[in-house]
């Protein structure tokens, strides 16, 4: 559970992850990009929900979205990525007004203290001196960071003790599981991207283009991470550009088109495209996997019992919507 709580923070506090997956090892404390602009775009029972809090579970995952969608698509994509994250927001809000409502455990502090330790080494601090100037550049508090690790912990264990049921699955239910979802178990295959773009409206697009093309000539990776943060318009550039693992039937197809048969480490631009010129780092690869039965036993366990415990908790959060004040602006 520690581990689960930790990762989850990460992502809030540095805007990280495809979601479910781990920030890259490059990733930083960093606030979200962009104007410093807030507005409320949601209340629950009066309390507001902004567009800084949704922008710090969202960044990562909006970044990634870039290497998917064109600039046609891109904007209702990321409308309704910041909508859903928007939701969980909420849900996680009426869950520990729950809480508060009938207190039925006491969060140890230590434990909360243990995960900002966890934070605090995971990010190379000696000491809490130290996070607390990192999470001050990312625009928020080492207080607030404590007070959203104890409200991570009241609504983690509120799910796992007051809200998943006990799940029994037979041998018959899983294999017949199986052979209805056989395709979500074949894995195709992914690709690792570093993304700078060079936005169409740069006036210096020409002479940065000539630069990019003469640092390219190295082979240090370093000088891509580099050229991103110094030149790139594009999602993520203070952390790289990096946009972790993405399944290669799902990149737009410029990219696809562009990084087909190139080999890890290449570096591969111009490539032109609406919003404007883009420039990729093949980062890995891996290759298209498909499990036999015996050898997804746990995974579709694993699969099914998350279903199951779905239901329960979207049962018990519609209940508590029906007793709340829930606005969206």
């Amino acid at each position: 559970m520690v581990k689960t709580i930790f990762n989850y923070w990460c992502v809030i506090c540095c805007c990280a992850a495809l979601r479910g997956q781990a920030p890259p090892p490059s990733y930083k404390l960093e606030k979200p990009a962009g104007p410093e602009v807030d507005s409320v775009l949601a209340s629950v029972n009066g309390e507001p929900i902004t567009l800084v809090d949704v922008l710090y579970e969202s960044s990562y995952s909006e970044a990634r979205l870039y290497a998917v969608y064109s600039s046609k698509d891109i904007f209702r994509q990321i409308q309704s990525l910041r909508r859903q994250i928007l939701d969980e927001i909420v849900d996680r809000k009426l869950i520990l007004l729950d809480y508060e409502a009938r207190k039925p455990f006491e969060v140890p502090r230590q434990y909360v203290e243990n995960l900002i330790d966890e934070l605090a080494m995971n990010y190379g601090c000696r000491d809490r001196s130290e996070l607390r100037e990192k999470v001050r550049e990312a625009g928020t508090s080492l207080e607030e960071l404590r007070e959203k690790a104890r409200t991570k912990v009241i609504t983690q264990i509120m799910i796992s003790n007051y809200i998943y049921t006990v799940v029994n699955l037979t041998p018959r239910e899983i294999h017949d599981y199986y052979q209805v979802h056989i395709k979500d178990f074949s894995t195709p295959p992914q690709i690792r991207l570093q993304l700078l773009l060079i936005a169409k409206d740069n006036q210096d697009a020409e002479r940065i283009k000539k630069e990019l093309r003469e640092a390219f000539k190295k082979t240090d990776p370093n000088v891509f991470t580099g050229m991103v943060r110094l030149y790139s318009s594009g999602p993520g550039a203070m952390r790289g550009g990096d946009l972790g693992w993405i399944e290669c039937p799902e990149l737009r197809p410029e990219f696809a088109q562009a990084i087909k048969d190139r080999k890890t480490g290449a570096i591969v631009g111009p490539i032109a495209t609406d919003e404007g010129t883009y420039f990729l780092r093949i980062n890995g690869r891996k290759a298209a996997n498909k499990a036999a039965f015996t050898q997804m036993i746990p995974q579709i366990k694993e699969q099914m019992e998350a279903r199951r415990r779905k239901a329960a908790y979207d049962k018990y959060v519609a209940q508590l919507r029906e007793k709340s004040v829930i606005r969206y602006f």
